[in-house]
């Protein structure tokens, strides 16, 4: 393989002659450009290559007193590499530019050359002229260079500044040569003759992969494929089954297609027919050794496109034959890393539903913030939403933020001073509601806090429906303008108290007071009066319908969660992940700047550290990362080439 020059090798050290304005070690590597075999060399690989869209440009430019020159590049396995060469000699008014305006003027040229190339994306631009490293930062420009800066504000490119001994690639592109018989430059090899004299000179061509030769050592090499090659070489009526038989399968796979197998070069074949026999197609019988890179190729690349089973497999037919090449590529699509992030597992991973009930008033409460909604009069934008699990009694605070101190505030002041403290507080991972200054307040008062996993709001589905709830109801009654919604939510409040809820079989007052609000409508349509009686008598005859109450309320409960956990356990996937098993991990992110719609939103792989609990697991992607704890709905299991 041949060894490309560094940068620095390519120009030497310049000594001004009087007669040519640049000294002979420059222009003996200008004529170098001239001569047929380095012109060869520089024009073909490995010194040029094809443009990769994936990787960014490098624009060097550089101008002299009659021309000026770039050369666009890549950086392509830790070395620059070269796309294009342009060069342009200077009319009579550009002749008579300053310097700084000559080398501006390469710049704009260049970009304005290679704009199909630069345009929409960043690269990096090299210049020898230390003033152009301030080119957008230029102030109270006009004429000319105003016009030029305002064109090059089109690219989205980085100004680095390089010395003249390290930017001889542009250089020389921006001179012409002396005639040969210039008596006032000396002929001298420089770094930059060495340098070309090495590559004109290399005879090491890197080895074609595919070539016969190749290939025929690998199927040589393949013990299903060798039998048949040898059988062949040897005689060409077909092996006897007794011959046969001591093989593997697949050599006897190939064995029955002995007259569509021709050696061509030395190398296997399969002549493949249409069904008509009008037209066929010869098909490489390839070793297992080369089925990955065959697949990467095929699939995995650029023009490969990452399409399905069956896409990728008719462009593998095209080309190649080998035994159970249906399920090599099956298999290959499947634990395709990209499609697998992008396309996510086809079967996702579900949990059962994990019960989680209580048996008295005010044990275990849950809030969450409903909003943002269009700002009240009364500055009012969010609503703190709070719910006890047992009797279901809401209550819904508008706040003017949601910052930490503010829901810490409503929390102590309205709910706990009111109803005492829950033993039991349950939210989102939200940053207000895992704040230091909530979880101090838990500490101070006994509360135990707990949480949801990430982007499982399920684990908090009481709040979660009794916000659409709120939701659906304040669109019915809210104004036109929307800013009175605040107004409208202690109405809301007392219909849905009053109302029997569908888990408990009783209304929320009922569950928590052991009677049923008086509404409007009992003041208008009038109601049954209530038996009078002592104080003595009205407490036990509470305490006793209390009693009765919750208890047939603690058997609806359970009664409907088993027949919600049925339900949700019939969906629920049989995986049985264990610790050190590699997941997929499903973790959607927003990046500014870039679309939704082009990310991948699963990860990995990750491995498993620890099942917590049925639906509750602790995940690390390497060694140097931060563990997670996550739900089991999140991960699948990983089929991946890293695993």
């Amino acid at each position: 393989m041949q060894v490309l020059p560094e940068r620095s090798q390519l120009s030497g050290t310049y000594h001004l002659c009087r007669r040519c304005s640049y000294g002979p070690e420059k222009v003996s590597a200008v004529k170098n450009w001239k001569r047929p075999e380095n012109l060869q060399a520089l024009t073909s690989s490995p010194i040029l290559i094809y443009p990769q869209p994936d990787k960014p440009f490098i624009l060097d430019t550089d101008a002299s007193n009659e021309s000026v020159g770039a050369v666009l590049s890549q950086e392509i396995d830790g070395q620059e590499r070269v796309v294009a060469y342009w060069s342009k000699c200077l009319s009579k008014p550009e002749r008579n530019y300053c310097v700084t305006r000559k080398e501006l003027l390469a710049i704009v040229k260049a970009i304005e050359h290679f704009h199909h190339y630069l345009y929409g994306q960043k690269f990096l631009l090299h210049t020898d002229h230390a003033s152009l490293t301030w080119l957008m930062n230029f102030r109270n420009t006009e004429g000319q260079v105003a016009r030029w800066i305002q064109r090059l504000n089109e690219y989205y490119f980085d100004i680095r500044h390089r010395k003249g001994s390290s930017h001889g690639n542009a250089d020389a592109l921006s001179r012409r040569p002396c005639p040969e018989n210039c008596r006032h430059c000396s002929r001298v090899e420089t770094k930059y003759d060495y340098a070309i004299r090495q590559i004109t000179t290399s005879t090491a061509t890197p080895p074609d992969p595919w070539s016969d030769e190749k290939v025929q050592e690998d199927q040589m090499a393949d013990p299903d494929i060798k039998p048949l090659i040898e059988f062949m070489e040897s005689s060409s009526n077909k092996p006897s089954w007794q011959d046969i038989s001591a093989y593997s399968p697949t050599t006897k796979q190939y064995w029955a297609l002995w007259n569509s197998l021709h050696l061509r070069n030395g190398v296997l074949y399969r002549k493949f027919e249409s069904e008509d026999g009008k037209t066929f197609r010869w098909q490489l019988v390839l070793p297992r050794s080369r089925i990955p890179e065959v697949l990467k190729e095929l699939h995995g690349s650029p023009t490969g496109g990452h399409f399905g089973v069956m896409k990728t497999l008719h462009r593998v037919r095209e080309r190649f034959f080998w035994g159970k090449v249906r399920a090599d590529v099956e298999q290959w699509c499947k634990s395709c890393d990209a499609c697998s992030a992008r396309k996510g597992p086809k079967i996702r991973s579900r949990g059962k539903l994990h019960r989680y009930n209580v048996g008295a008033p005010f044990e275990r409460i849950a809030f969450d913030i409903l909003g943002p909604l269009p700002r009240t009069a009364s500055g009012n934008k969010y609503l703190l939403v709070v719910m006890d699990y047992f009797t279901k009694w809401p209550e819904v605070y508008p706040i003017p933020d949601q910052e930490a101190p503010t829901v810490a505030e409503a929390v102590v002041q309205h709910w706990i001073s009111r109803y005492g403290v829950p033993l039991q507080l349950h939210s989102d991972q939200g940053r207000n509601f895992v704040s230091a200054v909530l979880k101090g307040v838990c500490e101070l008062l006994g509360i135990d806090k707990t949480k949801t996993t990430p982007l499982h709001p399920q684990s908090d589905g009481m709040v979660e429906r009794f916000n659409r709830t709120i939701l659906n109801n304040l669109s019915l009654m809210v104004s036109k303008n929307q800013q009175d919604w605040d107004q409208k939510v202690p109405l809301f409040l007392l219909a849905y108290r009053s109302a029997v809820h569908e888990t408990t079989g009783y209304s929320p007052s009922q569950m928590l007071f052991g009677r049923d609000l008086r509404l409007p409508c009992d003041l208008l349509f009038g109601r049954p009066p209530d038996t009078p009686s002592s104080p003595e008598e009205y407490v036990q005859n509470l305490q006793a319908h209390f009693e009765d109450i919750h208890n047939l309320a603690r058997e609806r409960i359970n009664l409907r969660t088993e027949k919600m956990k049925t339900r949700y356990d019939t969906k629920a996937t049989g995986h049985q992940f264990k610790e050190g098993d590699k997941v997929w991990f499903y973790n959607p992110t927003r990046r500014k700047g870039l679309s939704p719609k082009l990310q991948s939103h699963w990860d990995g792989p990750y491995t498993i550290l620890k099942i917590i609990n049925d639906v509750v697991i602790r995940i690390r992607k390497s060694t140097n990362s931060k563990p997670r704890v996550v739900h089991y709905d999140r991960l699948a299991p990983y089929y991946g080439h890293n695993s």
